[in-house]
């Protein structure tokens, strides 16, 4: 019998991770997943599967037209330069998995961003072009619909000052602003239930690879951000946990 995970568990970590507001997700109790994270059987409430949202080709979707699929979700901003381009590295390779097995019918990988200020469709575009792979989803909302979303899965996150020093690399212009958040990946089961979850930095599979970020992103990776490439701080998720989670709960077997 596996040891159950209990609800302080998931608020103790995220504020292990420098957020302490109090937690609003729901009580969550789950088991270990045998390749890393935690199995659980959360039904999402109504209100949060009705809030619009936006791909990068401006089409508008909710969480409730994905019924009947698996969907792989994770946090990011387009002008993170320490995390960010890793998690979308990563979401390359579980694109590609999914692809390679032809499941893309029923495996669908979603990043939601942090930044909807910021994060137009035409931003997130031009973000995911330079990966050169539309393999996954890239999308936006409402400032106050992302919240609600992000909130309820328990990402927290907030607009700092930027010091001037990062650059925007699809402008070239410093920006004024940062978003500080936790970082999460959870896989959202066909019948709209929260279904695993694992908490903290993309740990990328092979980290040396010559342009595995693209290399306009590279370029404006902070010296954490190339540290973090190479050796992620703990706690960090990987491919092989979602791959792991996939198979061991939907029998879907993508990846190695």
């Amino acid at each position: 019998m596996r040891k159950l995970i209990p609800v302080l568990i998931f608020a103790v970590l995220l504020t292990s991770v420098g957020f302490s507001e109090a937690a609003t997700t729901p009580p969550l109790v789950g088991f270990a997943a045998k390749a890393g994270g935690t199995i659980l059987d959360v039904p999402i409430p109504k209100e949060l599967l009705s809030i619009p949202l936006t791909d990068a080709d401006g089409k508008t979707f909710t969480l409730a037209s994905l019924k009947g699929k698996t969907v792989v979700l994770t946090d990011f901003l387009t002008l993170c330069n320490e995390i960010c381009p890793m998690t979308s590295v990563n979401m390359r390779e579980i694109g590609d998995a999914v692809a390679k097995v032809k499941a893309q019918g029923s495996v669908k990988g979603l990043e939601l961003t942090v930044d909807p200020k910021r994060d137009t469709p035409k931003r997130l575009k031009s973000y995911q072009s330079l990966f050169n792979d539309p393999s996954w989803t890239m999308a936006t909302g409402t400032a106050t619909g992302l919240k609600n979303i992000w909130s309820w899965f328990g990402v927290y996150y907030n607009v700092v000052k930027s010091d001037g020093v990062v650059i925007d690399w699809m402008t070239g212009k410093p920006i004024t602003y940062d978003v500080n958040h936790s970082d999460v990946i959870v896989i959202i089961g066909p019948d709209l239930h929260w279904r695993w979850l694992d908490l903290g930095s993309p740990a990328v599979t092979n980290p040396k690879t010559k342009g595995l970020v693209p290399a306009k992103l590279y370029t404006y990776l902070s010296s954490a951000g190339k540290s973090n490439l190479v050796k992620p701080e703990q706690p960090f998720w990987s491919t092989s946990a979602v791959y792991g989670a996939l198979d061991e709960i939907f029998k879907i077997k993508v990846g190695n």
